[in-house]
């Protein structure tokens, strides 16, 4: 079970719109303040996995998408963002990470990801597959979207546990 919101068509569609409207530099000189702010190892995260990709501000545009489409389907009824909507990753959420990848290796770790937020999320899983499909290396695109939904969801478990 995933303590992420889970996103709809509408709100694909809507984020899709955004960007299209304000244009990606815009929506994502937002996003990424809204990160830098926010979420600063999520943004490290995102970077590096970009960085990976062979078209790192390409696929900072998507990593940005699929962060807005998270926070937008966190809005309340009337569209007002929910405040810290997103858990914030920490260094420690981040090496248990990257201590699971040492263990199960990066193929695994990405399938049980992909896995999970295809499960769980459906269209934000649609959102990230359509993106990675348009770039010169899919799997690499994919991995990262993995990594960066592997995070969130595991800040979030843990940030439940400590509330309880």
């Amino acid at each position: 079970m995933s303590f992420l919101p889970r996103v709809s068509e509408l709100t694909r569609e809507f984020v899709s719109r955004q960007f299209d409207d304000l244009g990606p530099e815009a929506c994502m000189g937002e996003i990424t303040d809204c990160l830098r702010r926010e979420n600063p190892e999520f943004l490290e995260m995102a970077r590096k996995c970009a960085a990976d990709s062979g078209d790192a501000s390409r696929t900072m545009v998507g990593f940005g998408m699929f962060y807005q489409l998270l926070i937008r389907a966190s809005a309340d009824a009337a569209g007002r963002p929910v405040l810290h909507a997103l858990p914030s990753v920490t260094a420690g959420t981040r090496d248990a990470l990257v201590r699971e990848i040492d263990e199960t290796g990066p193929d695994v770790f990405t399938a049980k990801a992909i896995g999970k937020l295809e499960r769980g999320n459906p269209e934000l899983m649609q959102m990230a597959h359509g993106f990675a499909s348009r770039q010169r290396d899919y799997g690499r695109v994919m991995q990262g979207f993995a990594l960066l939904y592997r995070s969130l969801d595991a800040q979030a478990a843990a940030d439940r546990k400590h509330l309880h």
